[in-house]
């Protein structure tokens, strides 16, 4: 567009120019040979010059009609095409938040003793049972593929239960972990992604993690870490959530190691 906006200016610009550099050469001419002008004004009285003349401007001025068309084409296609193009994506935007609430959508869709369940396996005092129940809350919450629930024993976690494939690496999980993730979540007393680990992360590391708190300030009963989520399409909301059904499972496991104390003692 702007291309054609320059040759529309260059061209009217060249008109004009040529036109008085003829007359200015016609002029000269003149006075050369005859020292006046009488020759320009008797070469301006015969048809014979002034029509080719006359014609050249016309042709000239067409010209430039037809240029000043085609910047205002090229201006239109051009301004069309950045419609075009915020059109494009702001359709593939609202794709995309469509696919991604039709999911959620279709997890949160469940019966209400579907609800039920999931609530009394998490209170029913089973340690492993409660686990798994909070896997599977997590994966209907965030669509996670697999998880893992693990107790923290003040040095090391040992997997409590699990659900899905875990890592090409790992696919079952091993009773004492070493994922980063997690011990990143342990370590900060928080929810943890795996791009928060940065440059050490592996293929073996959980996509996000989450702690279990205990009652006392401080103290970390176990951590929730999963798999197959995207961490950069994580939101607050979501690692919130993921910590609420963190707090839902801490009674069962503390009242479990309650009784594991209990029963070594």
């Amino acid at each position: 567009s702007e291309m054609c906006i320059r040759d529309r200016a260059y061209g009217a610009r060249g008109l004009f120019v040529s036109l008085t550099l003829s007359v200015a050469l016609l002029a000269v001419v003149s006075l050369t040979r005859s020292g006046g002008l009488t020759g320009l004004w008797l070469r301006a009285e015969h048809g014979a010059d002034l029509t080719p003349l006359a014609a050249s401007v016309l042709v000239a001025w067409i010209a430039m009609l037809h240029q000043g068309r085609r910047a205002a084409a090229c201006l239109a296609l051009t301004s069309a095409s950045a419609r075009q193009a915020a059109a494009e994506a702001t359709t593939e935007a609202l794709r995309e938040s469509m696919a991604a609430l039709r999911a959620r959508h279709d997890r949160l869709d469940l019966s209400l003793s579907m609800w039920r369940d999931l609530a009394a396996r998490l209170e029913q005092g089973d340690p492993g049972e409660a686990a798994r129940a909070a896997l599977e809350l997590c994966a209907l919450r965030s669509g996670a593929s697999a998880g893992v629930v693990q107790r923290w024993d003040g040095v090391s976690l040992r997997t409590l239960a699990g659900r899905g494939q875990g890592s090409p690496a790992q696919p079952r999980p091993r009773d004492i972990c070493t994922d980063r993730t997690a011990a990143a979540a342990v370590a900060s007393q928080r929810a943890v992604t795996v791009l928060e680990v940065g440059a050490e992360a592996e293929l073996s590391d959980s996509d996000v993690a989450v702690p279990i708190m205990g009652s006392a300030p401080g103290s970390v009963l176990g951590v929730i870490s999963l798999r197959g989520v995207s961490p950069s399409r994580l939101r607050a909301t979501d690692l919130r959530d993921f910590t609420i059904i963190a707090q839902w499972l801490a009674p069962t496991l503390a009242a479990s190691a309650r009784v594991e104390r209990t029963a070594r003692n």
